[in-house]
């Protein structure tokens, strides 16, 4: 008579030859130990599980400022006052940096400097393609806001953006029976779309 039992430690069934040669002469089975299920179960790991891999965190590129002390919050309302930038074509990106800024203005926080409340903010004003572009920039890469304005532009406003309002703004003319304010106050819209069109200023 062949004596089974089933290993604690894998869920097999195994011949124990001992056993079945120890007691081949007597009616009573031998007493073999159950194995320990809960301790099976705690160490068993479905295949199913074995395709998921456990998550992992990636590091932020912005390396925050310090901080004053601890004792300050970023409250939800300040959130909610933010610009959204979502990087369409129709979107400009000088214009969101400035009006990002004049909002930050308005957020006062004693524990931090004007780096670190802008620093802190950004990341809730960036959307859709701009959030993800933002979350695969190297790591530790931008530790002060003027950093990050050169990136933001540089993928945002390219150069061939500035060539191009710059190539309007020098064959910009007045229109026949259009009104001259009319034409400057185009004419001005232009130049705050690219403040770096390196047109000298005669005025």
């Amino acid at each position: 008579m062949q004596e089974w039992y089933r290993d604690p430690v894998t869920p097999r069934l195994v011949r124990n030859t001992t056993l079945a040669r120890t007691h081949t002469h007597t009616h009573t089975p031998p007493h073999i130990p159950l194995p320990d299920t809960n301790l099976f179960m705690a160490n068993h790991v479905s295949l199913q599980n074995k395709f998921y891999p456990i998550r992992t965190l990636l590091s932020f590129c912005i390396i925050l400022p310090e901080a004053n002390g601890n004792n300050f919050a970023l409250k939800p309302q300040f959130i909610n006052t933010l610009p959204r930038f979502h990087g369409l074509e129709s979107e400009d990106a000088y214009f969101f940096i400035q009006e990002f800024e004049e909002v930050c203005l308005m957020m006062r926080i004693l524990q931090l400097g004007e780096d670190a409340v802008r620093l802190r903010f950004i990341p809730f004003a960036l959307k859709d393609i701009v959030k993800k572009w933002l979350c695969n920039l190297p790591v530790s890469s931008i530790s002060s806001w003027d950093e990050f304005v050169k990136v933001f532009l540089k993928k945002f406003y390219p150069i061939h953006k500035t060539t191009l309002i710059r190539k309007k703004i020098m064959q910009y003319r007045q229109e026949t029976n259009k009104p001259f304010w009319k034409y400057f106050e185009r004419f001005k819209d232009l130049l705050a779309q690219c403040p770096d069109h390196g047109i000298e200023k005669w005025w």
